[in-house]
């Protein structure tokens, strides 16, 4: 099969003929349909930031097909099943994944599909079964890819931030994540303002349902959130770009009682004073991807016309072309590229 992949940092990927993955007895073989590229993606290939698992590796962690082939124990799941791969696969055992917080999972076990184990940028994948959501008739192969952004946003805005009717959310970064954000707090009930210094992506945002958007290349962000908050500033922030200055930028802008939520970061550092913390009650969190199950909601949310991913593919292309689309990402100039293997 043909596959691309990873071989050193700083370099592009190869695209390579390489065998079809034998699949254990509880695992599934996936024809892999659709792939999306994430900015994390740049974190592991330009920066060095994520560790492979193995060197060559099949990188690509948002994919979605028909299942070609399952393993001898394998029962929910049959051949011809159209599905999504969710990317963390976790032992569903340890003290983290009980609670419902597979993402934090400590087994020696645990794999990160795309990043510590062969992904997506290839013909075939294979899966645990556990690791296996069966994706709805009326859902394409390309939207069904961007409910691991949506499900990333979910676990972000329900259990991280807290999200509640009348808050003020400002999302730092309107990419793909960033806008699935915008989406799920205004499911929440909030009055959203997305930042970014590209228009297309403040257009984007204006047509998701954003309430405010702002350009901080050319507004004031401080004033223009005071102004809008009575001088209160916002109740939660999303942080998605992760540099020195929009980290500060969003600690200037947060309220008294406010929650600020790094889901994107770099190898920036952010200094702050403890003071500040304690007295304005200020809760400075991180958020980790999804469980399955928040994966599952977010299928259920899209089934039911409730939150859109279309709108957020703009760019497709094929395994060949896979270097030009992570080129489109470096430059910013998509908000969510679709590998066609």
């Amino acid at each position: 099969m043909k596959a691309a992949r990873f071989y050193e940092v700083g370099k592009p990927l190869k695209i390579e003929d390489v065998d079809i993955p034998r699949i254990s007895d509880s695992e599934v073989l996936v024809r892999v349909r659709s792939c999306g590229i994430c900015h994390t993606d740049l974190h592991f290939i330009d920066e060095g930031l994520i560790k492979p698992g193995k060197v060559p590796q099949i990188m690509g962690h948002e994919a979605a097909g028909d299942v070609v082939e399952v393993g001898e124990r394998v029962k929910d799941v049959k051949v011809g099943d159209r599905v999504l791969i969710h990317f963390y696969f976790s032992c569903g055992e340890c003290y983290y994944c009980r609670r419902g917080r597979e993402s934090l999972c400590v087994s020696p076990e645990f794999q990160h599909f795309g990043f510590t184990t062969d992904g997506g940028y290839a013909e075939y994948a294979k899966a645990p079964a556990r690791s296996i959501i069966k994706l709805p008739s009326q859902l394409p192969y390309d939207a069904g890819i961007l409910v691991d952004a949506g499900s990333t946003a979910y676990h972000a805005v329900r259990e991280i931030g807290k999200v509640r009717l009348g808050d003020f959310v400002v999302i730092i970064g309107s990419g793909g994540v960033g806008l699935c954000t915008l989406q799920m707090a205004k499911l929440s009930g909030a009055t959203v303002m997305a930042v970014d210094i590209r228009s297309d992506k403040l257009d984007a945002a204006k047509s998701l349902g954003a309430d405010h958007v702002s350009n901080p290349t050319v507004d004031n962000l401080y004033e223009k959130v005071m102004r809008l908050t009575e001088g209160r500033g916002a109740d939660v922030i999303f942080e998605f770009v992760g540099s020195s200055e929009t980290m500060s930028r969003a600690v200037d802008i947060l309220a008294k009682g406010g929650r600020l939520v790094f889901i994107g970061y770099s190898k920036d550092d952010l200094t702050i004073n403890p003071r500040r913390l304690v007295t304005g009650e200020l809760q400075i969190v991180g958020s980790r991807a999804s469980s399955r199950y928040e994966t599952v909601e977010v299928v259920n949310l899209v089934r039911d016309g409730r939150f859109k991913l279309d709108p957020l593919i703009t760019h497709r292309v094929s395994l060949d072309d896979v270097n030009k689309g992570l080129d489109l990402v470096r430059r910013g100039e998509s908000i969510r590229v679709v590998v066609r293997p």
